[in-house]
Parts: structure tokens; sequence; C-alpha cells
């Protein structure tokens, strides 16, 4: 695990400031052990506490750092002096990948060596969301390529303060969230939001949950939205094989089941057969299931939608549509067609079938009016699938 380190930067406001003192207890009363020049790197974190005094800048108390310093001794500086980097957990603070200014990041009570300040009482109303990255994902200064403030982990927990759309034709947006590492921003589709949101322009609550309960995130929709990335037409969630997928919370009709004919245990996917992912013959092969491996598909009824749903669908001209949601590369399928699945049932486990090169769950909705089309005949009603779930 890589070390706690610490680097003198002074107070970067006032440049004619060379050296910061170094004190024998942690507050700015106690005797000076020595001067430090502005520009030592990589000072070993000893200990981390509290301003004795509990001095304070802007409401936030000053922590102060017992350093290793460079001549065998050991020496106190304050926080608003010192930027950090590695891994911090032992002491309260998030893994940081880069440097960031020790006192622009809260400190959690979970440290170990007393002196902690708990983090401030929260919002109760305010919308959080937990990571589903499953390597985590960067805490950002700012939206798109800002300033990396810290990693964070996957399903670490934060609370949402605002957001704003990433612009031109990206459906992205980015998330200022407040986590351990401090206030920052994250990109959308890296969050499962839990709560309203909607006063940021983001989900209201009251969407439908991820199909599984133990998911982590792959990648989402993208239809000409974000220039570079490839076309995808739906959300890919992975998982373990063999987890199960959940119907919908107000249930749906089985509207088509289709077990791949192609697939073998031992070679469930197209790669495993010598095909590239960019096969053109495996979209139109019925026996790969045109791609998706086995899967189902799941029609949702206009009335049971939840409110948000429709009145997204009203936006779009689609008021009186029905949703059919695909499954697709499932490892089994545990539906027949015309099929009443009641809400939480499982209607299949997550694989590998198909066009795929790893388990997950391709999730791929579509708008029709009709009940029981063919795929193909909706293709002009496809959509994102936030207008109905959530990540």
């Amino acid at each position: 695990m890589a070390q706690f380190l610490a680097h003198i930067i002074g107070i970067r406001e006032v440049p004619t400031i060379r050296e910061v003192n170094v004190r024998a207890a942690p507050t700015i009363t106690a005797a000076l052990v020595t001067r430090l020049p502005v520009g030592t790197r990589g000072l070993r974190v000893v200990e981390v506490r509290e301003d004795s005094l509990a001095a304070k800048l802007t409401g936030k108390v000053y922590q102060w750092f017992r350093l290793a310093l460079p001549n065998g001794g050991e020496g106190w500086v304050r926080d608003d002096l010192i930027e950090v980097e590695g891994d911090g957990t032992s002491f309260g603070y998030p893994v940081l990948l880069v440097p960031a200014v020790a006192f622009s990041i809260q400190r959690h009570a979970a440290a170990v060596g007393g002196g902690v300040n708990p983090p401030p009482a929260g919002d109760a109303s305010a919308p959080t969301a937990r990571v589903i990255g499953k390597s985590g994902v960067n805490l950002r200064a700012q939206p798109i390529n800002g300033h990396v403030i810290a990693r964070l982990n996957f399903l670490q927990e934060v609370t949402i303060r605002g957001a704003q759309p990433q612009g031109g034709t990206s459906n992205y947006t980015w998330v200022e969230v407040d986590s351990p590492a401090g206030r920052g921003f994250v990109r959308d589709d890296y969050l499962s939001i839990q709560g309203d949101a909607s006063a940021f322009g983001l989900s209201r609550g009251d969407e439908y949950p991820a199909p599984m309960k133990n998911r982590w995130w792959v990648r989402g929709f993208n239809i000409n939205q974000n220039p570079g990335e490839p076309e995808h037409l739906g959300w890919d969630f992975g998982a373990q094989t063999g987890e199960p997928i959940l119907a919908g919370p107000n249930g749906g009709t089985v509207t088509q089941v289709s077990i791949c004919r192609k697939c073998t245990p031992d070679r469930p996917s197209t790669l495993m057969h010598g095909l590239s992912l960019s096969d053109p013959s495996i979209f139109n092969d019925e026996g790969w299931g045109f791609g998706y491996g086995t899967y189902v598909i799941v029609r949702y009824d206009n009335h049971l939608l939840p409110a948000s749903t429709r009145e997204r669908l009203v936006r779009r001209g689609l008021g009186s549509a029905h949703l059919f949601v695909l499954y697709g590369h499932l490892h089994s399928a545990s539906v027949s067609s015309g099929q009443t699945a009641t809400g939480g049932q499982p209607i299949g486990t997550c694989g590998n079938t198909g066009n795929s090169q790893a388990t997950h769950l391709h999730l791929e909705i579509r708008a029709g009016t009709t009940l029981t089309p063919q795929w193909w005949q909706i293709r002009n009603g496809l959509l994102d699938p936030g207008v109905l779930f959530l990540r």
C-alpha cells in the first residue's frame, strides 16, 4: 500500500513566504521545532490531529500533520500549508492519486489516532448517490478534464450538490458532490442516484431500480451524442455470471424469449468462436440472437410506468407508448413468451452469450404503441434507458 506523503506548499496566494513553521504540538502557539522550505516534498505522515485550540478557517477546524522530517526528527505542520497524496485511509483521508491541498479535504471519523472531527451534519433532504464504477471514479475539481482531487472507491456514498450538462451534443452530465475527499465533480453515468435529484436535472427517484442488485457500470447509451465513442444502443451493467435479473417493480408482460442456438456452455460468445465483435454477419444471424445471445423482452404498459417516465414520453410525443425492454446476453432465461412477470420477479440470469466479451447485462429500450411488435419494427422508438431506469 502506498505511503501517505506531504509536500510543503506554503500559502500560494503569498509567494513571498518561502518557509513554513514546524511546531512541537498541533497548534500555532506551540514551540518552534524548525522551518521547512516551500517545495520540500515526500515527507511521511506519522499522525494527524485537529488543532488543539480548535482554531478554524471559514468554519472548518484546522488539522495538523505530524511529519517525519529530513533531519530524522518529527514535527507538526498545519493542513493549509501542505499538499498530501497516497493512501490516507489510516488517517481519515481517502486514497489520493495526485496531490491535493490537505485543508480542502474533509477528514472523516474513521481515522486512527483520535482528534478527528466528524463530518458536518448533512442536509437530510439532499439526494445521495453511490459510485458504480467497479474500479472507482475520479473526483475532479472541474467537469470534463478538471484536476483530479481523489479517486472515489466503488460503492462510496456521496451527497449531490449540483449538476451541469457537458454541453454540445454530449448526453453526459457532471454532478457536483460532497465526498470524504471534499467537493468535486463526477460524471453522472458512474453514479447510482438515490432520492429525488430532479432539481438538478437528474433522476426523480421514482424510476425503476437497476435490474440487478449486485452490479457495476460498464457503458451507456450513445447514438451520435459523444463523438469518438462507438455507437451503443443501450446500457451495459457488469455482474457475476448467474446474477439474477429482475423485472420492473410494477410487473410486465414477456413478449419474446430467444435462446441462443449457437452459444455453447464452454463457448457462449462470438469471440470464443473466432468472430470479431464488429463482424456484421452476427447482427443478421438469428442463431446468435442477432448479437444479443439469449435474451428476454418485457413490455411495461404505459399506465403502470413511473410518473417521471410518462412525463418524459409526453415530451417526446410518445404519451401513449408502452416501453419494451430487451435484457440481452443472458446466461439463462426463466420466463416464457406471453407470461406475466410480477414485480421484481427473476426473469433470467446475467451471462456472456452472443456478441459479448465478458459477463454483463445489455439493457435496451424501445417505445411502441402496439402490444406485440417485432423488435425490428420499433427501431425508431429507441430510447436511452434512463427514461425508465436508475443506474
